[in-house]
């Protein structure tokens, strides 16, 4: 009986540790912080994007605030997004409690990623 529990326990415990897809097992700790710096290097990239030839605004943000300064405003709004995500990482794990003002730019900056969300595309 002891022998069938080991074994159980065993392929149990390899089980957890497959991960899914192509995502490992270790992929998952931390999850909030590897997101993090997953979403904010590929805002970078975007925003590089949308300064080219290719980059656009969306017409939510011209109709607020026309279009010279629609376009401004959208590569701020991005910047905030950067700005949320990379300090999100760094204070995660800081020993010294969060600033609140910084607090509240982190999450201003989620806020706008996830309002802005269906917008990040090119």
């Amino acid at each position: 009986m002891e022998k069938t529990m080991g074994w159980k326990r065993k392929a149990w415990k390899a089980k957890s540790h497959e991960g899914y897809s192509e995502v490992s097992y270790e992929d998952v700790w931390s999850l909030d912080t590897r997101l993090a710096g997953i979403i904010a290097n590929h805002l970078r990239a975007f925003l590089k994007a949308e300064k080219g030839p290719s980059g656009g605004t969306p017409g939510r943000v011209i109709e607020e605030y026309g279009m010279d300064k629609g376009y401004n405003q959208w590569l701020n709004i991005i910047r905030k997004m950067i700005y949320a995500f990379e300090e999100y990482q760094r204070v995660k794990f800081s020993p010294k409690p969060v600033d609140p003002e910084k607090k509240a730019r982190i999450k201003e900056g989620m806020m706008l990623f996830i309002d802005y969300f269906p917008h990040l595309w090119i």
